[in-house]
């Protein structure tokens, strides 16, 4: 299977001064599209299917490739006469490709093979010949001794149609690999109007202004970029099969780049390049161009597990690094409320005041806030890994329990005094007892009425102490103030990082959350 030229470098390029210089950039990306789409297909062995793609991509983008390849794989599919057409159409494109003479070549052999196909189906079945001389046939009398026969003419193709085509082999196989495919090579600068020379050794294979493309075969060359307000740039190139190379070079740095795409798994990531000290360059999913060679990227953000990896960006290579992250195994707890300096306690053990934010272990905690003079708040709160569990607490005033207490105080007095006057009272009767039964007390003896004084003394105490024990049972009971209350808020991601506009300068601050 002789070449193909396949599309699989990426030629959008984000870059605001790049857009600028590639107003086609929309149709491009298109044509990248169908390109992509067609590959897939192709390697599938849906040829005709992969044709169609690949020329929706020429009319996205009018490049030769485009055509090649929907040619090749229409000589795939058994359709030589169309295959033909748009090998012709490359040629009318591209007249001067270095393999012209080898499509020329080939055109013929396809025309050949759809002349002999449809040959083949205008002649008669097999077993249907000439009869035996003398003997009539169902088509007419029998011809007299001598006499050449009559050869069936074929019918006139109806104008417009399509001859007919060989059909692929029922048992074809997709394609394996690329290994005789062509690839091409594309050159863009920063400014544009530098000349492009490529060089296999000593020879030059090819030249041009940007924007520049070439079809090369698979080996090693030296690219030169001159432009006329810079100095020229120059590197070597390693054309691999079945690519093509989308380079970039950036004059003013005297570099040639490549392209790098930074995704993952959590959007809006801080990634960074080579330097953590310069601050993040952008953020996930992220893409810029990048000078040739080994990169560091990081990539994290606030309650992740930061990723690491190093990288080898190549000439014209469209990288595309995926870092995926990973929740750690903690949360933070940010608790607010209306008295300042109240202490906030987890689990029986004060981890701060308010206004109070630090790391909390995930899972389920109890959190209690309380400050002197005021009812303490406690509510069982969950710590999500790696997010933030905001906590809003409002604190009401305790009761005063003064009056509780005073009345206790009193209670206790009036207890102990009831006590102290029936055993008073108890040994001033038993005494009068004793003089009764010796009979020396009269019944008009003034000290009975002090006894039974005594007695009533002391069950009055008694009666005051149950009311004001009562009183005071009330006064630690009653609470007429409304309770303190708080609310636990939904967990939610967190960050905050200044970022470094990589194309066109300056410092920004970037915020995602919110608290």
């Amino acid at each position: 299977m002789r070449g193909l030229i396949v599309v699989f470098g990426a030629l959008l390029l984000a870059s605001p001064a790049w857009a600028q210089s590639d107003e086609g950039g929309s149709a491009i990306e298109l044509a990248r599209q169908h390109m992509e789409r067609g590959q897939a297909l192709y390697l599938q062995a849906r040829f005709e299917e992969a044709a169609a793609e690949f020329d929706a991509a020429y009319d996205a983008q009018p490049f030769s490739a485009f055509l090649y390849n929907a040619g090749v794989a229409l000589e795939r599919a058994g359709q030589p006469a169309r295959a033909a057409s748009y090998f012709e159409r490359y040629l009318s494109t591209d007249p001067s490709s270095a393999d012209a003479d080898a499509v020329r070549a080939r055109i013929a052999e396809l025309r050949a093979a759809a002349a002999a196909s449809e040959a083949a189906a205008q002649a008669p079945p097999e077993g249907e010949g000439t009869p035996p001389e003398g003997e009539a046939t169902a088509e007419g009398p029998a011809q007299p001794e001598g006499a050449q026969p009559e050869v069936a003419q074929p019918e006139a193709a109806q104008p417009g149609a399509a001859p007919p085509e060989t059909a692929p082999p029922e048992t074809a196989q997709p394609p394996e690999s690329l290994e005789d495919f062509k690839s091409l090579l594309s050159v863009r600068t920063n400014p544009a109007g530098a000349t492009i020379r490529v060089m296999d050794g000593d020879r030059e294979v090819a030249s041009g202004p940007t924007p520049f493309a070439q079809t090369l075969d698979e080996g090693r060359y030296h690219v030169i970029v001159e432009h006329p307000d810079f100095q020229t740039v120059e590197q070597d190139v390693r054309i691999d099969p079945g690519k093509v190379y989308v380079v970039i070079v950036e004059m003013s740095q005297g570099q040639f780049l490549g392209y790098l795409r930074v995704q993952s798994n959590v959007a809006g990531a801080q990634v960074f390049l080579d330097d953590r000290e310069q601050g993040p360059r952008g953020q996930t999913p992220f893409e810029t161009p990048i000078p040739i060679g080994t990169h560091q990227i990081w990539v994290e953000r606030p309650g992740y597990q930061m990723e690491q990896s190093e990288v080898e960006v190549g000439i014209g290579e469209d990288l595309t690094v995926r870092l995926d992250l990973t929740r750690v195994d903690f949360g933070r707890l940010r608790v607010v409320a209306n008295i300042e300096g109240a202490r906030v306690i987890v689990d029986d053990l004060q981890v701060g005041v308010v206004p109070f934010e630090g790391q909390v272990s995930a899972g389920p905690h109890r959190v209690r806030v309380e400050s002197d003079g005021m009812k303490a708040f406690e509510q069982q709160v969950t710590i999500r890994n790696g997010q933030l569990t905001p906590m809003r607490v409002r604190l009401r005033p305790g009761v005063d329990r003064g009056s509780a207490w005073v009345t206790t105080v009193f209670t206790a007095l009036f207890i102990g005094g009831g006590v102290t006057l029936a055993l008073i009272g108890n040994d001033f009767m038993s005494g009068l007892r004793a003089e009764q039964d010796a009979g020396r007390l009269t019944s008009d003896d003034p000290r009975i009425d002090q006894g039974l004084f005594l007695y009533i003394g002391a069950d009055v105490a008694f009666g005051l102490s149950v009311i004001l024990g009562g009183l005071a049972l009330y006064y630690f009971v009653h609470d007429p103030l409304p309770p303190s209350e708080g609310s636990v808020r939904e967990a939610r991601d967190w960050a905050f990082a200044p970022m470094v506009d990589p194309v066109n300068g300056g410092a920004s601050l970037g915020f995602v959350g919110r608290f």
